[in-house]
């Protein structure tokens, strides 16, 4: 699920964070997801996802070791 949320999230920052072209009599495009806060969001689910990892392959280590 973690790896599901991350490939999601920074996507969506990376797409509220499009430029946009236009010319003085068009409308201004405004992202309606705060690029900021899905940076953090990615970030911080990246480094949920290393500790599951981590745990992960510490759990195999010790597992190895025993037999």
């Amino acid at each position: 699920m973690l790896r599901l949320r991350h490939s999601v999230v920074p996507s969506a920052a990376g797409e509220g964070q499009r430029g946009y072209r236009q010319l003085r009599s068009e409308l201004t495009m405004v992202p309606a997801l705060s690029v900021t806060e899905l940076r953090r969001r990615a970030d911080d689910l990246a480094r949920q996802l290393r500790e599951v990892d981590t745990f992960i392959q510490r759990t195999n280590w010790a597992v190895d070791l025993l037999n």
